[in-house]
């Protein structure tokens, strides 16, 4: 779509929607009851995560908009028999959300693989969904030059990682206007509702309590900003360079992709089990961008299976 068509479509969204709306309130729980929350200072900004289980680590990384909070059907049956991270990237979540336009995947996974070396972390299985996988497999290719044995597996979830045609929640926050306006007149639930149903195949799976979840930590001071950030920097300025590392991967990938994705298509999949060498890919029938959500229990027969070969 043409700038002038995108900037059209925004202006139009507006004025549909433009008007007062109430602050969403702080959702029941804005932790994790299965997981202790922690704090890990990257450099004078402070790293909202959490902690379970015992074992084998595991560190789970969210996507695009998203914060920890998309792994709780994940999170707690790993916590059975492995130590689980959830991190809320950096701008994101409970996460500091600095001013400070380092938002592109090459930083969020510095801060990551600073993580891993704070917490010494060996053995470990590094799961990523959507932008979250990007960060993850250029977090595995920062560490494997330093420390070959911290990362061992990776797991891809609808992982962002090949040049493709970005969705208009990324389009959109790149033009200053648009951006600038909507944060005035649009109610953040409306956004995370919309938002939402782009992502899932079966949209009654949607619940009101994900979209006050999503939407008050969209509404966070910080939280607009650091997502237009994201999105102007989301693809990284060398992207034929990165892909081309892919075939350079040595550790076994397992690739699970939802059959409808609309924001990350399955060629993107498809292009991952192309050029990773030790890959699998799994396909999820009737399921869309976030397998961890709407088919919460087959993710999770497959990253099991998965971690027990």
């Amino acid at each position: 779509m043409r700038p002038i068509k995108i900037l059209a479509l925004g202006c139009l969204l507006l004025l549909m929607f433009a008007g007062c709306y109430r602050i969403p309130a702080p959702p029941g729980n804005l932790g994790q009851d299965w997981g202790e929350q922690k704090t890990f200072d990257y450099h004078g900004v402070k790293i909202n995560y959490y902690e379970a289980g015992q074992g084998r680590p595991i560190l789970l990384l969210h996507g695009f908009g998203a914060c920890a909070y998309t792994w709780r059907f994940i999170g707690p049956p790993l916590a059975d028999q492995h130590r689980v991270f959830t991190i809320d990237l950096k701008g994101y979540g409970l996460s500091d959300k600095p001013d400070d336009g380092k938002y592109a995947v090459s930083d969020q996974a510095d801060m990551v693989a600073e993580f891993i070396r704070t917490q010494d972390l060996h053995d470990l299985v590094l799961m990523g969904h959507s932008m979250g996988g990007g960060v993850a497999l250029m977090t595995y290719l920062k560490v494997r030059e330093e420390n070959p044995g911290r990362i061992n597996r990776l797991v891809l979830i609808d992982s962002a990682g090949y040049p493709q045609k970005m969705p208009w929640f990324i389009r959109l926050p790149r033009i200053p206007v648009v951006n600038a306006i909507g944060a005035r007149v649009l109610s953040p639930r409306f956004l995370a509702a919309l938002v939402l149903r782009k992502c899932y195949y079966n949209k009654d799976k949607i619940t009101d309590e994900m979209i006050d979840t999503y939407a008050y930590y969209g509404n966070l001071p910080g939280a607009r900003e650091a997502v237009m950030e994201t999105a102007k920097q989301i693809v990284p300025e060398n992207i034929e360079a990165v892909t081309d590392r892919y075939k350079t991967v040595s550790v076994p990938v397992l690739i699970i992709w939802g059959a409808e994705d609309q924001v990350v298509p399955l060629k993107v999949g498809r292009n991952f089990k192309r050029d990773i060498p030790d890959s699998e890919l799994a396909i999820i029938p009737r399921c869309g961008h976030i397998p961890p959500e709407e088919e919460a229990g087959e993710t999770n027969r497959l990253i099991i299976t998965f971690l027990k070969q």
